[in-house]
């Protein structure tokens, strides 16, 4: 499905060839109607000869309802150009061609209507002048078929032209991210709100649960429309009439765009590539400055902006720049998308541009290194663009990546890790530092046998979920339940320690299950925790035990609760010769280990042998 829009001078033909082509009045209100041109826009549709169905959007030409047909340009991709035989070029010509040379539209057809109306040389004059305007213009290419909607003439022509135009068009690109620009609301007796629009990026189904941005009213689709044949499904490039349940009339407005829960942002900060016109397109010399009223046209929005110009002071006429734009009415943009700029001031459509990243930090004239960034976002692929930003900035949030460039794809020098991307050159960093940190953490605490998790997060000041994954993808560094070591790292204890520790070990196994208390132990704290990593002591309660009596009260222990049935602590004191003292914490750690299970004041058998 393409849509294709009209586009000339006020009282040229475009409604009366519309209606001839489609057999449809495209002018809806009595005071079009009654005025005899067209005020809003209009909508109609034709399948053509090939049998593929067209879309029309009819937009006004009058220069008081220019707004409006800056609201249906926004969303097409094909043009019908419409000039007069009988008058030839006009100012509302020059301005719809500035239009759609910034919009980008490259695929159109000229129809020269009225040619009823003059002799044939002066016919062939108005098609050579008619080219000429278009030489500079995005539509340099488009044919130029004279035709009379009165008599007919040359109307098979002008549909197997627009009929050849359709054939080389490329299809509407879905990006799994539909977003439906509103530029008519009604109400439906019986069937409730309805908003129409040009789909793009995506599809929508009936049930889905939809956003209205930028307010983020919340809605779901009660039912689908295409040129008034009902579907439960519609892909881009179709004209689309949704009927949405859960929202009023009065919360909608031509402007907003209705998209899928949290697949876009809106942005009121943008960096663009802007491009002021050639004067051979608009009859207009404008240099672009920072200063000056500015209004914006993307999609059927509209929204006042300020510009930050990034590169110089000033865009001669027919150059292009870089430039932040500061918006009043936040939209959801995404890269790529085109826009059209207007001079508040003079009245005029002087350029437009196209969005380069859409969620723009702040930024400052003359930054070299963010107008470099741009000029690659701008030329690049989706996963080009992805290794450029995350280049650029080393690290950044996966969300936030997909929302500026509008891609997830993930090119190679770009790793995921949690919920960030990151470059190859800071992930290399990243793992170098967690090294780093591992190696002084061990010189400074050799007896230990690794580094806390938490201590080491803080140190590498990264998000758990990005501190988890670094750990796993990095060579030479082991991840222990709550420690993190280097895979190299040993403790090593030197002679005097190991005289210190022969001795103590041969201390606490003499006191068998009454050992001098931990308090008790004149040891340095990091050789105990030393023997503890290594095994060779237990932890109870406020002591320690060698790891042979630790087994040992296991063993005897539960071999007694078989013997015997459950044990009272009183039991398990007799039984391992002890105090109270020791025999409490001994039996809150059989529990702890699973050698035994507490029911009440007794001690039955654990699930762990």
């Amino acid at each position: 499905m393409h849509v294709i829009g009209t586009a000339g001078h006020v009282d040229h033909g475009k409604s009366t060839l519309v209606q001839r082509l489609t057999g449809m009045d495209p002018d809806r209100f009595a005071e079009e109607k009654a005025r005899g041109l067209t005020i809003d826009l209009g909508f109609a549709w034709m399948t053509l000869p090939s049998g593929v169905e067209l879309g029309i959007v009819d937009v006004p030409g009058h220069e008081r309802f220019i707004k409006n047909m800056l609201a249906g340009a926004g969303g097409i991709t094909l043009c019908l150009f419409v000039v007069a035989a009988n008058e030839g070029w006009k100012p509302q010509s020059a301005e719809h061609l500035a239009i759609l040379d910034v919009l980008g539209i490259s695929h159109g057809v000229v129809a020269l209507t009225k040619s009823d109306t003059v002799e044939p040389a002066e016919l062939d004059q108005v098609a050579t002048a008619v080219k000429q305007r278009l030489a500079p213009s995005s539509l340099a290419n488009a044919s130029v078929i004279p035709c009379s909607a009165t008599t007919g003439e040359g109307i098979d022509d002008l549909i197997a032209a627009v009929d050849e135009l359709v054939s080389h068009a490329p299809p509407a690109a879905d990006r799994a991210r539909p977003r439906l620009w509103i530029d008519r609301v009604f109400t439906i007796a019986g069937a409730g709100t309805v908003v129409t629009g040009t789909l793009a990026g995506g599809r929508f189904t009936v049930g889905d649960e939809v956003e209205i941005t930028p307010q983020r009213h919340h809605a779901r689709v009660r039912s689908i429309q295409n040129h008034k044949k009902q579907v439960q499904e519609i892909g881009p490039g179709n004209r689309v009439a949704l009927n949405l349940a859960g929202i009023d009339r009065d919360a909608l407005a031509r402007g907003q765009a209705v998209v899928k829960p949290g697949a876009w942002r809106v942005t009121s900060r943008m960096d663009c590539l802007i491009q002021v016109l050639d004067p051979a397109i608009t009859g207009a010399d404008h240099r672009l400055e920072e200063k000056g009223a500015h209004l914006l046209y993307a999609g059927s929005a509209e929204t006042p902006v300020r510009l930050k110009l990034l590169d110089g002071d000033a865009i001669a006429p027919g150059a292009s720049g870089y430039a932040q734009l500061l918006l009043r009415d936040p939209l959801p943009l995404a890269r790529g998308d085109r826009f059209v700029l207007r001079d508040a001031g003079r009245i005029l459509t002087f350029g437009g541009g196209v969005v380069v990243d859409p969620l723009a930090p702040a930024a400052r004239r003359g930054d070299r290194d963010r107008v470099e960034l741009l000029s690659n976002l701008a030329r690049t692929t989706d996963a080009e663009a992805v290794a450029a930003l995350v280049g650029a900035e080393g690290m950044l949030e996966a969300a936030d990546a997909t929302a500026r460039i509008g891609s997830s794809e993930l090119p190679a020098e770009v790793s995921r890790l949690g919920s960030v991307l990151v470059s190859s050159e800071r992930l290399v960093e990243l793992q170098d530092k967690l090294r780093a940190v591992l190696a002084t953490y061990h010189a400074a605490n050799p007896l230990e046998r690794g580094m806390p998790r938490t201590q080491l997060r803080v140190a590498l000041d990264v998000a758990d979920d990005v501190f988890e994954e670094l750990l796993v993808g990095t060579r030479g560094v082991v991840p222990e339940a709550a420690l993190v070591r280097l895979a190299a790292h040993e403790v090593e204890l030197d002679p005097e320690q190991k005289r210190v520790r022969g001795e103590l070990l041969a201390r606490i196994n003499r006191g068998a299950f009454s050992p001098p208390l931990a308090s008790e132990l004149d040891v340095a704290p990091g050789l105990l925790r030393a023997l503890v990593d290594s095994g060779e002591l237990v932890k109870v309660g406020n002591f320690y035990l060698t790891t042979n009596r630790a087994i040992e009260a296991r063993s005897t222990v539960r071999a007694e609760i078989v013997a015997s049935g459950p044990l009272t602590v009183a039991a398990i004191r007799d039984l391992l010769k002890t105090s109270r003292k020791y025999a409490v914490p001994l039996c809150e750690w059989l529990d702890s280990t699973g050698a035994t299970r507490r029911q009440g004041d007794l001690r039955v058998l654990g699930p762990t042998p």
